[in-house]
């Protein structure tokens, strides 16, 4: 079994807007691995609260908000890690 084809894959960021914040923030925390209210570390290392989900039926508020932390898009160009918008 070849397990070395897995060496190349890149690792995942997910860019969110913290309660309260104006723009997004990267972190390699997976949305669903934390509960609404908690506080994750984004690359920055500032602290994002992860906000209520949105109620079936609505777009989440966030979902305009295309500002993007620049101390995070650099540490995610240098480290060639993959991005997703992710909206609660």
């Amino acid at each position: 079994m070849d397990i070395t084809r897995f060496a190349e894959e890149r690792q995942d960021v997910f860019w969110i807007v913290g309660a309260g914040q104006a723009e997004r923030h990267a972190t390699t925390m997976r949305p669903g691995a934390v509960y609404a209210g908690q506080c994750v570390a984004a690359l920055c290392d500032v602290q994002i609260k992860i906000p209520q989900s949105t109620p079936l039926g609505r777009d989440p508020l966030t979902k305009k908000v295309t500002r993007k932390c620049p101390e995070c898009e650099g540490i995610v160009e240098v480290e060639n890690y993959a991005g997703t918008s992710w909206d609660f």
